[in-house]
């Protein structure tokens, strides 16, 4: 039976591409955006990701993230359901034919190192009047048994995010509002500037870099990676690797 845990106090961590799935293989760490960062270990994904489930449910438990544990689910790790906002930002499925999918759909399943991250993300979002997420994916079915346990969908690693809405009630797009090219570097001093000078566009860069900056994610894929992620922000914590993808 899943339980929903009330959870005490915030304490931060030390801070800090395409195959099914829609995540990179290993060989794509060959990517030249793909780094390893001084001191790795130390690193938010890096230390989420080779958590123990005990020691994640904890930390989830200080930082007071609303969760309802779920029944087993096949390849991932601990899985969990968000039973309320994290940091006032509601996730929301895109729509399906199931009523109240957040409760039911298996796609909005997350295994707990997940969770961990996106409520690093959620801070950042908070930061810019973000109030909700509209996302593909976090778990899914296709690939359980092919790819490996600890990476991407199939393990409950990632969340496919493809609108936001602002406090204002306005929403942007990944697909409308991104605004770049595929091969485009997307933080750092040589990152590309949007082809359209847009809030959307400059909101979104700012949110996906000021993530990148405290390291939550180990892999943060935009539509600047190739043209299958169009519309959506691949963000991952994936387990067994050292590098950094962020483009």
């Amino acid at each position: 039976m899943a339980a929903v845990r009330t959870l005490g106090s915030f304490a931060l961590l030390l801070a800090g591409a395409v195959s099914l799935g829609g995540a990179p293989s290993d060989a794509s760490a060959k990517n030249r955006f793909a780094l390893e960062p001084p001191n790795v270990e130390q690193k938010r994904a890096y230390r989420y990701a080779s958590t123990s489930n005990e020691d994640c449910l904890k930390e989830l438990d200080k930082r007071k993230f609303p969760y309802a544990l779920e029944p087993a689910t096949q390849q991932v790790d601990l899985p969990l359901r968000f039973s309320g906002p994290v940091r006032g930002v509601n996730y929301k499925l895109t729509q399906r034919a199931e009523k109240n999918p957040e409760k039911t759909s298996p796609s909005a399943v997350a295994d707990c190192r997940l969770a961990l991250a996106i409520d690093d993300l959620s801070r950042i979002l908070e930061k810019h009047d973000i109030v909700e997420v509209e996302y593909l994916s976090m778990y899914r079915k296709r690939g359980v048994g092919f790819v490996k346990p600890g990476k991407r969908h199939p393990s409950g690693r990632a969340i496919d995010i493809a609108t936001l809405k602002r406090k204002d009630g306005e929403v942007f797009s990944v697909y409308k509002d991104w605004h770049g090219r595929v091969g485009s570097e997307t933080c750092g001093l040589g990152a590309a500037k949007p082809t359209k000078d847009t809030d959307g566009a400059k909101l979104m860069r700012a949110i996906v870099c000021e993530t990148a900056a405290i390291g939550p994610f180990n892999l943060m894929l935009t539509p600047h990676y190739d043209w299958g992620h169009k519309d959506h922000f691949h963000f991952e914590v994936r387990s067994d690797i050292r590098w950094f993808l962020i483009q």
